[in-house]
């Protein structure tokens, strides 16, 4: 393939539960950027995003048991390519590009150089934009705990400032601080994005931040932790769970995620921190298999498992104190 030939590859990162996949989904929607071939990284045992995710059947490539910079960065090129040969093959219709979705623990940079060191995959891809979803409620205090969200913040071309609707108009000093932190990025709000999803992946002004280290920069301690929920819970179940997690693990509880039945519904289980939120799953879930992923920071499976019989207590329960959990 000649340069002008080459598929673009652009990647969509920032910290969990910053919107990525929202994001991505408002793009997907537009009829434009139907011709595009979306890679999902989960991280966790048992895969969701793909499932929310809207495009064409068979164009999702799922990588699943790591995080995408680290644990099954390996397999990247392979799928990559493996995309390009069932598109080349006529097996998948003619995508005009690829968008990786990392997981919310990926550092952009190794994922960058893959796709520029590589003399085979540089031959028919070549590296589109890093955009970056920065969560406008606690990204600030994410970028200081977390080295991977710091490095999503710094390697952005493009940064989407989300959950604004959430919160007070941004103040000068954070103006600042997200200029003084990436002053290459161009930064719009997903506000921008739904008005006009072109923007998402508009080609960048700037020039592209530098990748100083490819070494993955990880959190110590973070782990994903998948429960399946072989029986129907509750709403306040659900409820409950939200509480005790937040009572038993404060800080240390990153990120919850997935689907739980209810008496003959399907639901859709997301929480960032203490905020959980619960809505009726997509059709595209339907066939799921019922399940928890929490991520959390130094702690272990057991300290969850604990806490599962919260999900079963009858609606009405009203949710534990910290009190009721010692």
């Amino acid at each position: 393939m000649t340069p002008d030939e080459r598929i673009p590859v652009e990647i969509l990162t920032g910290f969990l539960g910053s919107g990525k996949t929202t994001l991505l989904n408002r793009m997907l929607s537009e009829g434009a950027f139907r011709d595009t071939a979306v890679v999902v990284n989960e991280l966790g045992e048992i895969g969701l995003d793909h499932l929310l995710v809207e495009t064409a059947p068979g164009q999702v490539a799922l990588l699943e048991g790591g995080c995408l910079c680290c644990a099954v960065v390996d397999s990247l090129p392979e799928t990559l390519l493996d995309l390009v040969r069932r598109r080349a093959g006529g097996e998948l219709p003619r995508f005009g590009r690829i968008v990786i979705e990392t997981t919310g623990l990926a550092d952009p940079g190794p994922i960058m150089e893959v796709v520029r060191r590589s003399p085979l995959l540089s031959h028919f891809l070549s590296l589109g934009v890093v955009v970056t979803a920065l969560d406008m409620l606690g990204g600030r205090t994410q970028v200081e705990r977390h080295p991977e969200a710091l490095r999503q913040l710094v390697l952005a071309d493009r940064l989407v400032l989300t959950k604004l609707d959430l919160r007070d108009p941004l103040a000068p000093e954070e103006c600042v601080w997200i200029a003084g932190a990436n002053p290459l990025a161009d930064v719009v709000t997903a506000s921008d994005v739904l008005a006009d999803p072109a923007l998402l992946l508009a080609p960048s002004r700037g020039a592209r931040p530098a990748v100083t280290d490819d070494h993955a920069a990880h959190s110590h301690g973070v782990r994903a932790w998948s429960f399946p929920l072989g029986e129907p819970v509750t709403r306040s179940g659900l409820a409950a769970f939200a509480a005790a997690l937040d009572h038993r693990l404060g800080a240390d509880l990153l990120r919850c995620k997935g689907l739980a039945r209810t008496r003959g519904r399907l639901l859709l289980v997301q929480g960032v921190g203490a905020r959980f939120s619960v809505t009726d799953a997509p059709p595209s879930a339907d066939g799921a298999a019922p399940h928890l992923t929490v991520i959390v920071q130094r702690r272990e499976a057991g300290e969850i498992a604990a806490l599962l019989p919260w999900l079963h207590v009858p609606e009405g329960t009203m949710p534990p104190s910290k009190e009721d959990l010692q």
